[in-house]
């Protein structure tokens, strides 16, 4: 059988927002409770630990410390290697290593968010606990991408010591374009992991292969490794409309402070960032409201304990 919420405290319907407040309906007049931002902000702060503990319980903290450093390497060695060694003359090396790394801080975030449906169902089998509590399971998946963000975030941070004058990489920071992109990142992700969680909590056994193809295609068509300028006209122009696309090539702007390539480039740092921003709340409320019929779907037809063995 299903698992269904509890009835919340004065019939409220709360429409909870990533910030932490909550949008409350009380016999149809909409108005905020103190309280519920609280409770809000309590199962995020909370959903945050658990991700953090998920994280790194498996070794010791400075182990896992070293481990948060080397992780991301794997990710940008290929591009090194490519373009650091058989591709000097192309001058592509700052755009790929770039574009690699923040497809990297996004793609961990949704792929950890859709991934987390299979571990709490099938591996630790508390699901079911989660949308018994009294957070809601959209608060409780996104504070879990944050703590996955924040530490690609910090992976990202300690290679760039290394890699910048190693590399010699252009690096003239805009912190403000840096810190504003960072923060639509974390939505462009949760949106995206929220729609991938919708469907995972349809599915009863993991489907990898489809993930990976997922994966691999945006990787490829955000432009992430090369301009798609290279790409026939019509695949470029699909390009420009992929949701990690402006957000890396923005990130890669106010980090490196130059346009890279001709992908793009007709757009102003502040329009690629308005871009950015209307990705972010687009892709975020389909998310949250993908995620909320998917988990309606899944209580009814009684998917939240089912366990494959998978």
């Amino acid at each position: 059988m299903g698992v269904t919420h509890p009835h919340r405290a004065g019939s409220c319907v709360c429409v909870h927002r990533i910030v932490g407040t909550a949008v409350c309906r009380v016999q149809g007049q909409a108005r905020c409770s103190p309280d519920a931002q609280v409770a809000v902000m309590k199962g995020f702060l909370a959903s945050m630990y658990v991700g953090l503990q998920i994280e790194s319980n498996w070794t010791k903290k400075w182990v896992w410390l070293l481990y948060l450093a080397a992780y991301p390497i794997g990710s940008f060695l290929a591009v090194i290697i490519l373009y650091g060694v058989f591709g000097q003359k192309t001058g592509l090396l700052p755009y790929a290593l770039y574009g690699t790394i923040f497809y990297y801080s996004l793609s961990m975030v949704f792929f950890d968010m859709a991934f987390s449906v299979h571990d709490d169902r099938e591996h630790y089998q508390t699901l079911k606990y989660i949308f018994l509590s009294s957070t809601s399971y959209r608060t409780y998946l996104c504070g879990r991408a944050a703590t996955r963000y924040l530490i690609a975030l910090a992976g990202i941070a300690i290679n760039l010591c290394w890699l910048v004058p190693v590399l010699r990489l252009p690096f003239h920071p805009n912190w403000g374009y840096l810190i504003a992109g960072a923060v639509l990142g974390y939505l462009v992700a949760a949106g995206l992991g929220l729609a991938m969680a919708s469907v995972f909590l349809l599915t009863i056994k993991l489907d990898v292969d489809v993930v990976d193809a997922l994966f691999g295609g945006m990787f490829v068509l955000s432009g992430a490794l090369f301009p798609p300028t290279a790409f026939p006209v019509v695949f470029a122009r699909i390009a420009e409309f992929v949701p990690m696309s402006p957000f890396i090539e923005l990130m890669r702007r106010a980090i490196s402070g130059k346009v890279l390539t001709s992908f793009l480039s007709d757009l102003s740092t502040f329009q690629l960032l308005g871009r950015v921003a209307l990705s972010a709340a687009v892709l975020f409320a389909l998310g949250s409201v993908l995620v909320s019929f998917g988990s309606r779907q899944a209580q009814q037809k009684g998917y939240i304990d089912v366990t494959t063995a998978f």
